[in-house]
């Protein structure tokens, strides 16, 4: 919005008021001054004019360990949410780049710019995602064959991106994928017969669930655009 429409409508003094602050040189966007009406107003812009701030919203990124029996979701009426966790005043202004089964733990990740969640869950994007398995029984090298190769999803009319194993023991594994379609994983090894017993996502492109943050704890992370567009991925195998 330019900046002559967003104090008109902020201040709700009209477009005159807006224009005769930016002509007494009152306007400050970002602690610059502006007398341009035609600039535009960004989300996380820092905006003042008179002696009143009129926007100075911050982005948020929010990693979480995510404990079981927590549901992925900002409300629900039955159970405990991810937003239920964040202890902070700005907890209701968050929304959650992807998702984890109500049964599933790990890193999550939530945030207030939906610009960043977008980069995370745009399947074109191919963000590599990093999950800690165990399975009911042994998993089968047919199995392990069709996840490198991809496989065919009826339900979405895709076929899934070649997946990244690592054996641990013959009924657990490191499994790296670049979709999140519904209980993707889980609907991979079921096509086998494999039923995973937990599920826990260790990281989201190159940021890392730290080894410090405990179930159902939480941190900032400043720079996590940075450090997931910038630093690689997570697709590379780690030891157990």
């Amino acid at each position: 919005m330019r900046i002559v429409n967003f104090i008109a409508k902020k201040s709700g003094l009209g477009k005159s008021h807006a224009k005769a602050l930016l002509a007494s040189h009152e306007v400050f966007l970002n602690h610059s001054l502006v007398t341009d009406g035609a600039v535009p107003v960004a989300k996380f812009d820092h905006l003042m004019a008179g002696s009143e701030i009129f926007q100075s919203r911050e982005p948020r990124y929010i990693l979480l360990h995510k404990p079981v029996g927590v549901v992925s979701a900002t409300t629900d009426p039955n159970y405990s949410t991810v937003i239920d966790l964040i202890k902070t005043a700005y907890a209701h202004d968050l929304h959650l780049a992807g998702r984890l089964d109500r049964a599933s733990t790990g890193l999550m990740i939530l945030t207030n710019n939906s610009k960043f969640s977008e980069s995370i869950t745009r399947p074109e994007n191919k963000i590599p995602k990093r999950y800690l398995i165990e399975t009911d029984v042994p998993i089968t090298e047919e199995a392990i064959e069709k996840f490198r190769t991809g496989m065919r999803f009826d339900k979405e009319k895709i076929r899934t991106a070649p997946a990244m194993f690592f054996g641990i023991t013959p009924t657990s594994c490191r499994l790296t994928i670049y979709e999140g379609k519904h209980h993707q994983i889980k609907r991979m090894f079921l096509r086998f017969d494999i039923r995973v017993v937990t599920l826990h996502r260790e990281a989201i492109g190159s940021i890392e669930l730290p080894p410090a943050l405990k179930s159902g704890q939480w941190m900032e992370l400043p720079d996590a655009p940075k450090q997931l567009l910038e630093f690689g991925d997570c697709s590379a195998p780690m030891s157990s």
